[in-house]
């Protein structure tokens, strides 16, 4: 196991158990506040390595659409915050505890599409509403991790590459599906079209396609097969939206 592997699975056990959780539940066994804890020190290492933008419009258009979802979350106990990344990248990705990413690459993609854009920030956020990530770090600790780790004075050397370790986690296939329902629901209750999701996932299907290029990033961490884009729409199709699984 690489190092920096050893040093990020360490440190993500110094935080349970420094954030005193008492049970090895077999969903996850992190804490509200610890899975907050993690998104913040994952987004302070992604906004150090990325470029962030804050003041154009692009990033107005992410903050608006993403506040207009809030009210429809099953999950309001995290502080999401909705960000766009200065890079050409296809890509979108959450971190626990609310910290949502949007690349400019994507924004390109989906131009004027606000009910698109509802649909990939509803997305992200069904991640964060699931714990889906948190799950996976817990998982990730029950099979990896029988050791006693000595808490050290700071945690900042041990814990470096966190926040590329965060934004690259690949979900299952039921998390996925799971994300997409939370998404195309909280989209739906805010007043957009939930076809935007299905207009996102053939344009992606067709840029996968294109000669010369490879997979979008997104695709990488969200792929999207037929069987996923058919739930989708037979939710959109049936009306069927509601929160959770």
């Amino acid at each position: 196991m690489p190092i920096q592997r050893k040093r990020y699975l360490f440190a993500l056990m110094v935080l349970v158990l420094s954030g005193g959780s008492t049970g090895c539940r077999t969903r996850s066994f992190l804490s509200t506040r610890q899975e907050i804890g993690l998104g913040k020190e994952g987004a302070r290492q992604v906004e150090q390595e990325l470029k962030i933008d804050t003041s154009s419009a692009d990033a107005e258009r992410v903050r608006r659409i993403g506040r207009s979802l809030l009210d429809h979350m099953d999950r309001r106990d995290v502080p999401y915050t909705f960000k766009v990344v200065d890079g050409k990248e296809i890509n979108a990705f959450s971190l626990p505890g609310g910290p949502i990413y949007v690349y400019r690459g994507l924004l390109d993609m989906i131009g004027s599409d606000d009910d698109a854009l509802a649909c990939i920030l509803g997305h992200e956020a069904g991640h964060v509403n699931g714990r889906h990530a948190a799950k996976q770090l817990s998982s990730n600790m029950l099979n990896n991790i029988v050791i006693a780790v000595a808490i050290p004075n700071s945690t900042g050397q041990n814990i470096a590459g966190l926040g590329s370790e965060l934004a690259g986690l690949k979900y299952s296939r039921d998390d996925e599906y799971e994300a997409d329902r939370r998404g195309l629901s909280y989209a739906h209750f805010a007043g957009y079209n939930p076809d935007g999701m299905i207009r996102f996932f053939n344009k992606l299907s067709r840029t996968e396609k294109r000669d010369g290029r490879g997979d979008p990033e997104w695709l990488r961490t969200h792929p999207v097969t037929t069987a996923r884009i058919q739930k989708a729409q037979s939710i959109v199709d049936h009306n069927d939206f509601r929160y959770g699984q």
